[in-house]
């Protein structure tokens, strides 16, 4: 793996040629420190200060273009740190200069920092330095910043994610509402999310509500909310009954009221906003052409293939599956020293939206397809290093490299998956 990373590191190298301007930027709020260096490392140029505006960002053209033709070169490749959100601005704008962008982990920066400093002292201009010179040296990373339909589905992707954790919090606090004044309530519907629940609590949400309500009038909310007359029936004589003898809080004024009112209309907005997150991210899928073949694998819906491929890019920039394999954050790690042998786990270096899609990916696959069916079952049964069967939570993890491999075999051959087939994968 080692051999492997350096030999990369050579090639990224000697793709820099004697017309590269190397440009090294520490990026910032409100303006960006750039420092530009020749591949011998000589630094032509630095600027400690370059707005984020179209005044700086002009500046910063006519600065490149005149370093250019100063000292004969042809093109630029800019190594930054993906800061927060602050570098898509100038990252985007230098690429549509014809500008390379590529990115540089902040451990290199730190690493390159304490290996060339004296002192911990630190500045803006002296890390545009170290940017610039780890991007000489090839310890960038080779991901592509992708526009386009990709850039759309991982924006989504990534607001999709947070209204996810509101929808759970919106949920979680309804349900603690419900303990307090109408606890039975929760026997009745499955989740919080069910139509026939916030039908009942827009009309009748405490027991002392529903029992001064006719039960046929339930019944006829219900089912007009669930489209099941049989189930409204049946939930309104048993909401009924249990309304008699609840538990909950007896007193109910207003404030409780509103208190109900505004976390049902916190559940109802989260999940009518994921509802149109959902047909915005499968319009923009099948716009894809990867798409097809992605689906066509037991378990992968339009939202994990949304995400994969949002989170992925272009597909074309990878050409083995461990490098998709190490994007993730699935390289396996180890820590050894000496006569100490430690375990083996995940790195996690990688894209944690694309890790955690490709787990729950995985829990379907296992579940829906015998091919990786067959393929868990055997990494259960497998030994690690230190003769222990690997823990199911491991062998998900294997599932999901073997997954990417598979992946990677479908989008290279343009083909679709066919459960009963063994791939030929790629290493």
């Amino acid at each position: 793996m080692f051999d492997n990373d350096y030999n990369r590191q050579v090639e990224r190298r000697q793709r820099i040629k004697k017309t590269t301007l190397v440009t090294g930027i520490d990026i910032g709020n409100d303006f960006n420190a750039v420092a530009y260096m020749h591949k011998e490392g000589n630094i032509l140029d630095r600027h400690p200060i370059l707005h984020n505006s179209r005044e700086g960002f002009d500046k910063f053209v006519r600065i490149t273009e005149n370093l250019k033709k100063k000292h004969g070169m042809k093109d630029v490749l800019i190594g930054l740190e993906p800061t927060g959100h602050y570098w898509r601005k100038i990252a985007y704008f230098a690429m549509e200069q014809g500008y390379a962008v590529r990115f540089i982990k902040t451990t290199s920066i730190k690493h390159e920092r304490e290996l060339n400093e004296s002192s911990s002292a630190k500045s803006d201009i002296k890390d545009a330095i170290t940017l610039a010179n780890l991007t000489r040296e090839g310890k960038y990373i080779d991901t592509v910043i992708e526009d386009g339909v990709s850039r759309e589905l991982r924006t989504l992707s990534k607001v999709r994610e947070k209204l996810s954790r509101q929808s759970t919090g919106a949920k979680n606090t309804l349900h603690a509402v419900l303990d307090d004044y109408f606890p039975e309530l929760k026997k009745l519907f499955h989740a919080m999310h069910t139509r026939g629940l916030w039908a009942v609590l827009e009309t009748c949400p405490f027991p002392e509500d529903v029992l001064k309500c006719d039960q046929s009038a339930i019944a006829d909310i219900i089912t007009k909310a669930s489209h099941s007359k049989i189930e409204g029936n049946k939930k309104a004589k048993a909401l009924y009954l249990e309304a008699q003898t609840s538990i909950g809080l007896k007193r109910v004024g207003d404030a409780d009221r509103y208190r109900l009112t505004v976390c049902l209309n916190d559940v109802k907005r989260t999940d009518r906003m994921l509802h149109e997150i959902k047909k915005e991210m499968t319009e923009l899928l099948h716009q894809l052409p990867a798409s097809k073949y992605l689906l066509s694998i037991p378990g992968v819906g339009p939202i994990s293939a949304a995400i994969f491929l949002g989170e992925l890019g272009n597909p074309v920039h990878f050409h083995r599956a461990k490098q998709i394999v190490k994007y993730a954050g699935y390289d396996p790690q180890e820590s050894d020293s000496g006569k100490r042998i430690g375990r083996k786990v995940i790195s996690k270096k990688g894209r944690w939206l694309l890790r955690k899609c490709l787990y729950l990916m995985s829990v379907r696959a296992v579940r829906l397809s015998k091919f990786f069916q067959k393929y868990y079952q055997r990494r259960l049964k497998t030994k690690n290093r230190f003769g222990q069967l690997l823990k199911k939570k491991e062998a998900l993890c294997a599932v999901a490299i073997k997954l990417i491999k598979v992946i990677f075999a479908l989008l290279r051959d343009k083909r679709e998956f066919q459960d009963t087939v063994r791939f030929a994968l790629a290493a």
